[in-house]
């Protein structure tokens, strides 16, 4: 197949639609981070995360893997774990259904998913959350979360509506997006300034 010549590829994502445009844009910002900026940045997420937590007093945490230069957080999650909280990682269903949530402690053996994405190896133990945390590609001052286009989390939340939600993203993220018909509003978005939006 003849590829397009690079001036055309250039101009590719100009011709994505807006929100495909979008994501392409603030994965690039998110990319390019420096790393030592990215570490302080993180921990920074790490302490306000925790604090919001307090507030919640959930029981049963659904957590998430970071991959594309989403936060690492798993300091945090270890600190949960020893703190007594029962961790949770999400599991890819099927591409229409909500996420499942798998029992996680640090240290289980993983392996990727068809995604590409680390899960727990042995997923027998199912856990419904009172909270998830969960990565933004970008987001709103309404706490709306612009992510990677799949609808998991909205599906999940519109399938669990009782269940909190804390989105974790960089401020340099925050972008102005109208909601489409399916998206759902998060709890509040954290960044390494603290609680950016809120919804109540």
């Amino acid at each position: 197949m003849t590829q397009p010549p690079d001036s055309v590829k250039a101009q590719i994502p100009a011709l994505l639609p807006i929100r495909a445009q979008l994501r392409h844009t603030l994965r690039r910002q998110r990319h390019d981070i420096p790393l030592p900026v990215k570490q302080d940045w993180d921990r920074l997420i790490a302490h306000h995360l925790l604090q919001e937590i307090r507030q919640f007093a959930p029981k049963q945490i659904g957590i998430y893997w970071p991959i594309k230069q989403e936060p690492e957080l798993q300091d945090c999650f270890q600190q949960l774990h020893i703190a007594g909280y029962q961790l949770a990682l999400p599991i890819v269903v099927s591409k229409v259904e909500a996420l499942k949530f798998v029992a996680w402690v640090p240290g289980d053996a993983m392996e990727q998913d068809e995604y590409g994405i680390p899960i727990p190896q042995r997923r027998e133990q199912a856990i419904q959350p009172d909270l998830i945390i969960i990565p933004c590609v970008g987001f709103n001052s309404a706490c709306y979360r612009l992510g990677y286009g799949g609808g998991f989390y909205d599906r999940t939340l519109a399938k669990f509506p009782s269940v909190r939600s804390i989105g974790v993203a960089y401020q340099l993220l925050e972008t102005n997006f109208i909601a489409e018909e399916f998206d759902l509003p998060l709890n509040a978005i954290i960044t390494e300034q603290g609680i950016t939006a809120r919804r109540i």
